[in-house]
């Protein structure tokens, strides 16, 4: 039920890769977002590190238990669909 996303940013198109911020400051930079304003929804440790470290909100799927770090945790990425899709349309996230 998620859209598919306008912008994706794969290794290729940033310097260092995760646990770096870099992905997902340069993801939020091309989108012209506040990194304040993004959700990141991750199944990896490096993930939610880099993550956090861009100072965005950091939600954890796909793990049987929360990884370290995380604001929220859903065991599956189903479970975590209604409360992303919130997420968005509160105006987080939507720029």
């Amino acid at each position: 039920g998620l859209p598919v996303p306008a912008l994706i940013v794969d290794a290729a198109a940033v310097g260092e890769g995760k646990p770096s911020p870099a992905p997902y400051l340069g993801a939020a930079a091309r989108l012209g977002a506040d990194p304040r304003d993004c959700l990141v929804v991750e199944d990896a440790p490096s993930g939610v590190l880099s993550g956090l470290r861009a100072g965005m909100t950091v939600w954890g799927v796909n793990t049987p238990h929360a990884v370290e770090g995380v604001h929220r945790h859903y065991p599956t990425l189903r479970e975590a669909v209604p409360d992303i899709l919130a997420f968005a349309s509160a105006g987080r996230g939507s720029r």
